[in-house]
């Protein structure tokens, strides 16, 4: 029966989204080269791409009940069903480039909350489907990319010394110049996933998704305000109950759990690159160029998302993923 075959398609009503911005900005010039900005921006989202069960399971009919309709199959849609809601302090610093410095510093705080992050998975730590087809607005809570603050800076700085580069000496001791940017930044959120779907809430679509079902919460700890090393020295997975079968009279009633979605935080990002520049002129603008810039300066260990089912021996373990390394590039160019 071709109307049993699993299948994706899109909403007969998709359209592309509708986004509504405000913004307010205020900008002083605190001397001839040197202005400062503070200003607010809130962007809201409406019909936005969604995955959903486009065919979801009666409620408690089990990992091989009925479907809402049971002459068609599993029926992945996508669809314009989600929300977004974002509200931003912007502000920042700039120095112009004179007397051989040019400079920028700016900060973000911020928050960014929506109903769906993405039709795809953006992580381990969050599959891109509701945990309760009969209730997508549960499901609001952070955005996959919701990064309450966000610090970054730069600079590029000619340093002062012989830069007519006159004679021999000058030109092997002048025509320097170094730069730099950095970025500090609050680490990706993700969700605790129970790791099975024991009423069947999901079942079919999973197989095309992922399983979304979360587990229950443990505690009264306020688990989105903890760093990875702080939710796991207060217990780890012990923190959150997974979700009992369906003979269980103690779970009865229970499909789905009640941690909120990307309830926890990754590790943040800490990464600064610096630029070295050495030029050398010659006669009939000819110059030589030897540029070293090294990526991760401070080789630090910016972890991963890491993995979010409760029941995984991995659960938690950051350190599993890729934090990154130093790189050194070098370069030579000649100009003429």
């Amino acid at each position: 029966d071709p109307n049993q075959l699993t299948r994706t398609v899109v909403a007969d009503d998709f359209r592309s989204p509708v986004y509504d911005q405000v913004s307010l900005g205020i900008e002083r010039q605190l001397s001839e080269n040197l202005a400062m900005q503070v200003g607010y921006v809130g962007t809201f989202g409406n019909d936005l791409f969604q995955t959903l069960d486009g065919n979801p399971r009666v409620p408690f009919g089990g990992p091989a009940g009925p479907r809402v309709d049971p002459t068609r199959g599993v029926i992945r849609l996508r669809a314009n069903a989600a929300e977004s809601w974002y509200h931003s302090l912007q502000t920042g610093l700039d120095k112009r480039f004179s007397n051989g410095l040019s400079a920028g510093l700016h900060y973000t705080w911020s928050r960014f909350t929506d109903t769906a992050s993405e039709v795809f998975n953006t992580s381990q730590g969050e599959v891109a489907v509701p945990q309760d087809s009969y209730n997508i607005g549960a499901d609001k809570g952070r955005a996959a990319f919701d990064r309450p603050q966000r610090l970054t800076g730069n600079f590029v700085w000619e340093l002062p010394w012989m830069r007519q580069q006159q004679n021999l000496v000058s030109k092997i001791l002048g025509g320097w110049q170094l730069s730099s940017f950095f970025t500090l930044q609050s680490g990706a959120p993700f969700t605790p996933l129970n790791g099975s779907d024991p009423t069947g809430a999901l079942a079919g679509i999973d197989g095309l998704v992922g399983n979304a079902i979360r587990p229950n919460l443990n505690t009264d700890r306020d688990l989105s305000k903890m760093t990875i090393e702080e939710v796991r020295a207060a217990g780890g997975a012990s923190l959150f109950r997974t979700l009992c079968g369906m003979p269980s009279p103690t779970c009865a009633g229970e499909r789905v759990g009640n941690a909120p979605r990307n309830l926890l935080r990754a590790d943040g990002i800490g990464n600064v690159d610096i630029g070295i520049v050495k030029n050398t002129r010659f006669v009939n603008g000819q110059n030589m160029q030897i540029r070293i810039d090294m990526f991760n300066a401070t080789n630090t260990r910016n972890f991963g998302i890491p993995d979010g089912r409760v029941t995984s021996t991995n659960f938690l373990n950051q350190w599993a993923t890729d934090g990154g390394f130093r790189r050194i590039w070098l370069g030579l160019r000649y100009t003429f």
